[in-house]
């Protein structure tokens, strides 16, 4: 379904270390992107709903909307280091929606994205 590099494992691993898990789990949201069209993504503690899907790889445990197990099938989250900085980094291989010309993915009908 999804994978997670060793690097990106590690360091999700030491943030939740940090944090209090009680009742939450281990969120990947989902998200269409603004104008352009594309995914955005979301990872952090949550509470696990109805609607969700659990989702494990290399050790993590992930929930995810049920309605978005579809987009993230064979993705991989990895953990960069650049000249730019260093984060997460959603590689998916499924196609993303396209923005449309003066339509907002957030619904907004100004261009405020």
């Amino acid at each position: 379904m999804i994978s997670v590099t060793e690097t990106a494992a590690e360091k999700i691993n030491n943030s939740l270390s940090q944090q209090d898990m009680d009742g939450k789990a281990l969120r990947l949201g989902v998200f269409v992107g603004g104008c352009s069209g594309g995914y955005q993504y979301a990872l952090g503690p949550d509470k696990m709903n109805d609607n969700d899907t659990e989702v494990e790889a290399n050790g993590l445990k992930f929930v995810v909307n049920s309605e978005d197990i579809e987009k993230i099938k064979g993705t991989e989250i990895d953990y960069v280091v650049t000249e730019m900085g260093e984060g997460f980094r959603i590689n998916n291989p499924n196609p993303a929606p396209e923005g449309k010309k003066g339509e907002c993915g957030c619904g907004s009908e100004s261009s405020c994205c």
